[in-house]
């Protein structure tokens, strides 16, 4: 079995509370990923609301830090598209793009970081546009539609899970390449949170349309309500942006030491038992190894590694 995920927060929630990529008691450990043939995992630096400007460059480069020595500490982990033949590997995101301290030079600083990947929002509103519980939706702001026309020329890829739906509709407008939601469910679900955060059905077909990638987020409240938030909640949001978009843009983005996931799925050893279900409810071998895996990589390699 091979996983490519879009999203976790695993890294900076050893660096706030100390421990290792390899033993820890989150949801991700290396140790307990080892059954896994291939690993891609793209770990994000989240900059929580409170934190702009030169605060949330500092905090970026404190989790930063942390990142790279996890790196130098595991030798079969590597950068993914290095080069380095090696189990795991890593791409490094930003969960906020106040991370750039609202300007062209932080976010050239997040490059030579290695940041492949940029949520532009969390849930508030930052120097680039409106997060998803923002009380007056802006949309994207003018240096929003600066930053984003400058990711692309840096190949980093624009993510609009938690961005508000004007900001989403003017990055769809805006956009010269392709994009994705990292960490996002389909709007099938009745509660608060889930309105806020799921994608509605034209934006599910807007990714597609412009060739980019879902990653299905595990946590309970965006997959369902009481305990329908198990392995049929991700069937059933899986199934319907296959009906929407096709079967080459759903991956996986579970969200991992961010939320709260069911305990089935609790943790990356109990992926398996989510992947054979989904075998038996009709997935092929192929579909499951284009959602877990292939799906994301193909995505990545023609975006990050072609000019």
């Amino acid at each position: 079995m091979r996983l490519f995920d879009l999203h976790c927060d695993t890294i900076t929630e050893l660096c706030r509370e100390g421990g290792s990529l390899r033993h820890n008691d989150g949801d991700i450990s290396l140790d307990r990923a080892g059954y896994l043939t291939q690993y891609v995992q793209d770990y994000a630096v989240f900059i929580p609301d409170e934190y702009r400007g030169q605060a949330a460059v500092d905090y970026f480069d404190k989790v930063y830090a942390y990142y790279r020595g996890q790196l130098a500490e595991n030798p079969d982990l590597s950068e993914y598209g290095d080069g380095q033949d090696t189990k795991f590997q890593a791409v490094l995101s930003v969960e906020g793009g106040a991370g750039m301290g609202g300007t062209i030079e932080g976010l050239h600083h997040l490059a030579d970081c290695g940041v492949r990947l940029i949520t532009l929002t969390w849930n508030g509103r930052n120097e680039l546009a409106s997060g998803c519980f923002d009380e007056e939706d802006i949309g994207l702001t003018d240096f929003g539609k600066i930053a984003v026309a400058e990711m692309e020329k840096l190949h980093i890829v624009p993510d609009v899970s938690h961005l508000s739906k004007k900001g989403f509709y003017d990055l769809a407008d805006t956009a010269q390449k392709p994009f994705l939601a990292s960490h996002s469910c389909c709007d099938i679900v009745d509660n608060f949170k889930a309105r806020h955060r799921n994608l509605t059905d034209d934006q599910i077909r807007i990714i597609a349309q412009h060739g980019g990638i879902i990653g299905v987020n595990l946590w309970k409240m965006l997959l369902g309500n009481g305990d329908d938030n198990s392995y049929d909640a991700v069937l059933r949001h899986m199934s319907h942006m296959i009906e929407l978009g096709g079967e080459g843009f759903v991956a996986m983005g579970t969200d991992f030491d961010g939320c709260d996931i069911h305990p089935d799925m609790n943790g990356i050893q109990y992926l398996p038992g989510l992947y054979d279900y989904l075998g038996r409810h009709g997935f092929s071998e192929k579909l499951l190894d284009d959602i877990f895996f292939a799906n994301a990589d193909r995505f990545f390699r023609r975006l990050l590694f072609t000019n």
